[in-house]
């Protein structure tokens, strides 16, 4: 199973025990003895996930002023609002609320695990969202590490971590606030420009490369060819001379570290590129080819080919190419594509918005 990107949690009876509504921030259980041990445990355990590349993300039927009291002044609270990249704390049915937390995000519904103790709660996302992972929830509090520790393993067990993983939460925190200030402008260039956009284009070493290998495993939506390689592959590539490119981005929200890379084989074709989605929408995926095709031509190359392979998760990136000026070679049955670019002729002017260093 592929390793899930995001745990969405409910919150009563589910990270404390009893009703907040009812119990108050002082009244429900965590900490102290059982029940409250095992809650406790369990958001410690969360902590650590989140510590470990998991985005946590909360959907509760809740008053969102209690919570946030209740956050703020149980003293035995482990996990806080700060630790939440998303919340949905309202009295809308968690399929919508879920949506909506897959938008703010930005990240696929399959990717999601939902955490709720209500049976009928779980028993709707089953049936409206079926794409997002439902374990059951163990009947009793005391039932909560043997949960957690198929939660873990079943769906988010990871074998090594880069800095990007470690970041997440923040990383996906400060995307949601960018998508909040877009709301305040009526024009989305001055809206980019505001953004102070750094983009640094670096190629690839014994630094990054670890990270560029676990790119092209995990990305799939903005990727054209969705090709898998591991940390010995791009070493055997750069020996071979491939040109190969990892992009950084950052702006005045936070850094995203490095979302980007593209792979160019020494005959000049475009073997693999690849974004992350939480960087999409900005233009970032023009600006960082137009780079690229830039460096290409500075280094001789006269055109560039460039090659798509369909799959069933990539069909936002079936004419990026073409968007970006390549023209259409030939396609197959499949609906793979070739397509080739002329460096001498080709507009490879960038918007005002990124500032780029190498």
């Amino acid at each position: 199973m592929k390793r899930k990107k995001c745990l969405v949690l409910d919150l009563d009876n589910t990270l404390w025990g009893g009703v907040l509504g009812e119990d108050g921030p002082s009244g429900i259980k965590i900490g102290g003895d059982y029940p409250g041990k095992a809650f406790l445990f369990f958001q410690k355990s969360l902590l650590a996930l989140s510590k470990a590349g998991v985005i946590l993300a909360v959907c509760s039927k809740n008053n969102e002023a209690d919570v946030l009291e209740a956050w703020e002044k149980n003293p035995f609270m482990v996990l806080r609002k700060e630790h939440f990249a998303a919340t949905r704390i309202n009295w809308n049915d968690k399929a919508t609320n879920l949506k909506e937390l897959a938008e703010e995000l930005n990240i696929g519904l399959d990717s999601f695990v939902f955490v709720d103790d209500n049976p009928t709660e779980r028993e709707l996302i089953k049936q409206m969202l079926p794409m997002v992972s439902v374990p059951e929830f163990p009947a009793q509090p005391y039932g909560l590490p043997p949960f957690f520790k198929s939660l873990a393993e079943d769906y988010f067990a990871v074998y090594s971590l880069t800095a990007e993983d470690l970041a997440k939460t923040e990383q996906y925190k400060a995307n949601a606030a960018r998508s909040a200030a877009q709301h305040s402008f009526s024009d989305f260039g001055a809206f980019l420009e505001s953004l102070d956009i750094q983009l640094t284009i670096k190629e690839a070493n014994e630094f990054n490369i670890p990270r560029i290998a676990q790119m092209t495993q995990k990305t799939n939506q903005f990727n054209l060819t969705t090709k898998r390689y591991t940390e010995s592959d791009v070493k055997t590539f750069v020996a071979q001379g491939w040109k190969i490119w990892c992009l950084g981005v950052a702006d005045r929200f936070g850094d995203s570290g490095i979302t980007g890379t593209v792979f160019v084989n020494g005959e000049g074709v475009i073997d693999s590129y690849l974004l992350s989605c939480r960087v999409l929408g900005k233009g970032i995926e023009f600006a960082f080819l137009k780079s690229v095709l830039a460096l290409l031509k500075n280094q001789g190359l006269k055109s560039v080919r460039a090659l798509y392979s369909p799959t069933a998760k990539n069909a936002q990136v079936k004419d990026f190419y073409e968007r970006c000026g390549f023209r259409l070679e030939s396609e197959g049955e499949d609906g793979s594509k070739a397509y080739s670019i002329d460096l001498e002729e080709a507009d490879l002017t960038i918007d005002k918005y990124y500032n780029i260093k190498f």
